[in-house]
């Protein structure tokens, strides 16, 4: 009976001992041991079984993969005075876990040092560029303008008509260095604040155990005044854009009247001439019927133009009243007065 017991206490206090001895890593941390408060050796981030001195030595384990921080978004000022609210994200790592571990001990405090690093990281590098270097990330937007710019010279010089407008002041390119490099630009403002944090982190006053892997600029809007500002130029812009329809609009109903214009007096003309060309066959057929017709009976014909010459000296509704010796009333009373 005492052997048992005997045996039953070994078997708990071994259990006790292996418990407080054993541990395992897994594939994703990375394990620093301390004695007393004191690490020994360096990181362990190799996945399995390991062992410790039990009841002496302590276990702290820590994240080997990428982790995120999200910072507060807050206001700073560019280059050009613009106030802009600003959203900034990292991705960093414990490069050095046993520094971490004797700086700030968890990813909690880290991310509260991070704040204060990385907020004035971003104010001190987006104070160096200008808001159109913040925003944009290459000089496409001024490609394109170009092309349309282009196109729109090429139409006019060649009378057809086109729009062409964009929106906002013309905005200068991006810097570029001799091998055509960005030396502004978002992706170029985000390398910079990972130097300017990477450089405060590395710092022996500030070190941190920290490796900033990336930097994001997650989102930026204005701020009420410089909304307000910006909604004003656009109106402006907008209403440019307007008078240059309009104007180009009234160009060219004058180019099309114009065209109708000078259409409808070669028309007229056209029409004008045949016409006369018309009446001066007409009045040739009627002369060669006349001919003709003095030709078979000449009395007749100078009888029939008497009438006419009457018809036209007298016209409608009018009252003729002929003596006996007149012209008129004598080749009425006397045909044979057309031969004498």
């Amino acid at each position: 009976m005492r052997i048992g017991t005997f045996v039953g206490i070994l078997l708990v206090l071994g259990a006790i001992v292996f418990s407080q001895s054993a541990y395992t890593v897994n594939e994703w941390e990375q394990v620093i041991i301390t004695e007393f408060g004191k690490p020994i050796g360096g990181p362990i981030d190799e996945a399995g079984l390991h062992f410790k001195t039990p009841f002496v030595q302590e276990v702290h384990r820590f994240d080997k993969r990428l982790l995120r921080w999200d910072g507060e978004r807050h206001r700073t000022i560019t280059k050009d005075r613009k106030t802009i609210l600003i959203d900034v994200t990292a991705r960093w790592r414990i490069a050095d876990a046993e520094q971490f571990l004797m700086s700030v001990q968890t990813v909690e405090r880290a991310h509260r040092r991070l704040d204060g690093i990385m907020e004035s990281a971003v104010k001190n590098e987006i104070a160096n560029f200008n808001l159109y270097e913040v925003v944009r990330s290459s000089n496409k937007i001024i490609e394109e303008q170009a092309k349309i710019t282009a196109a729109y010279e090429e139409d006019e010089h060649e009378g057809r008509p086109s729009v062409s407008f964009t929106l906002g002041k013309q905005v200068p390119p991006l810097k570029t260095g001799p091998q055509g490099e960005l030396l502004a630009g978002r992706p170029v403002v985000n390398q910079r604040i990972i130097e300017n944090a990477r450089r405060v982190l590395n710092n022996e006053t500030t070190k941190l155990g920290i490796e900033i892997d990336d930097v994001l600029i997650k989102a930026f809007n204005y701020t009420g005044e410089v909304e307000r500002q910006v909604y004003l130029q656009m109106n402006e812009e907008l209403k440019k854009i307007a008078t240059r329809f309009r104007a180009q609009g009234r160009r060219r109903a004058e180019e099309r009247r114009g065209e109708m214009v000078k259409e409808l007096e070669t028309i007229e003309s056209g029409a004008l001439r045949d016409a006369e060309r018309i009446r001066g066959e007409a009045d040739a057929e009627a002369t060669r019927i006349y001919a003709e017709a003095y030709g078979q009976d000449p009395d007749f014909y100078a009888f029939l133009r008497t009438l006419e010459a009457q018809k036209t000296a007298v016209g409608k509704n009018h009252l003729l009243i002929l003596s006996t010796d007149a012209p008129f009333f004598e080749l009425l009373s006397d045909p044979k007065a057309l031969r004498r």
